[in-house]
């Protein structure tokens, strides 16, 4: 399904269920797109969620140079369009957003920004980046981002830490609408947001879960771990798995836990039944 905002079509997909208890929807991570999420969206369909995902612009079937931005927060602008398009359509039904990797960055921007969801959780977010340019590097890619911001060098995703289910690993390997890529502005546009989110994480009052995996060598669990701190929200929590690779979801052992872990805060945030009367 495609939809238009800022003159640009973008793709989405949507897997639903009459009379849902709740609306999910996926912000997917850097490279990827949304059909990677369908088993999730099929667990959460069994549960009685709707859920749609986003493919974000520069990603899977959506418009848009790969791995290219011009602004980071243009990735929130987007998903606050298909979020309103959808709430449209659902008035009376709670919206959550979950959001993977760079997805969670996305899905923190559009939260703190629009203040539309009903929940934020948060899987393996990716504040910062264990391999990103630093030192003299850093300051030649800012250079450089001024002077040829199109250009676009290794998003430095090593896919062997994906997740220890190989079958995962060698699936992501042999699809066609992952790639490798990011900008030059994409990446100084997203020091930009960064920084935006590290001053207004008290912004966010949304009931957060953030799921966390420990031996993910993607992305700096430390920061992730001392931000959820500074989340403003009162109903917050935190789960870590002290083996899981960065996509918790698919891990064999873990993804159960993590997908009851995320069953269990939507039910507990779903109104409480009315008593009968009697007599």
């Amino acid at each position: 399904m495609e939809f238009l905002t800022r003159d640009i079509r973008l793709h989405y997909r949507r897997w639903w269920v009459e009379r849902a208890l709740g609306i999910v929807v996926i912000s997917h991570g850097l490279g990827e797109h949304s059909g990677r999420y369908a088993a999730l969206a099929r667990h959460l369909n069994r549960a009685g969620f709707s859920v749609y995902a986003l493919d974000h612009y520069g990603h899977g079937l959506s418009a848009g140079k790969r791995g290219h931005i011009d602004d980071f927060s243009l990735y929130c602008e987007d998903l606050y369009a298909l979020i309103s398009l959808i709430k449209q359509a659902n008035p009376d039904t709670s919206l959550h957003l979950l959001g993977h990797s760079m997805g969670a960055v996305v899905a923190c921007g559009s939260a703190i920004r629009y203040d539309f969801a009903d929940s934020v959780i948060l899987s393996a977010p990716g504040f910062s980046g264990r391999r990103e340019p630093a030192g003299l590097e850093l300051w030649l890619v800012l250079t450089l981002a001024k002077l040829i911001p199109g250009l676009v060098l290794s998003n430095r995703i090593d896919d062997q830490w994906l997740c220890r289910d190989t079958a995962v690993v060698e699936a992501y390997r042999s699809d066609a609408l992952t790639h490798r890529g990011v900008s030059l502005r994409w990446f100084e546009t997203f020091l930009r947001e960064r920084t935006f989110l590290s001053a207004n994480l008290g912004c966010l009052q949304a009931p957060c879960l953030m799921l966390l995996p420990e031996s993910d060598q993607l992305v700096d669990t430390g920061i992730s771990r001392n931000w959820f701190k500074r989340i403003g929200s009162e109903y917050k929590k935190l789960h870590c798995f002290p083996d899981a690779y960065h996509e918790v979801f698919n891990e064999v052992e873990e993804g159960r836990l993590a997908r009851e872990l995320l069953l269990e805060h939507l039910h507990s945030l779903l109104p409480a039944p009315r008593a009968v009367a009697l007599g």
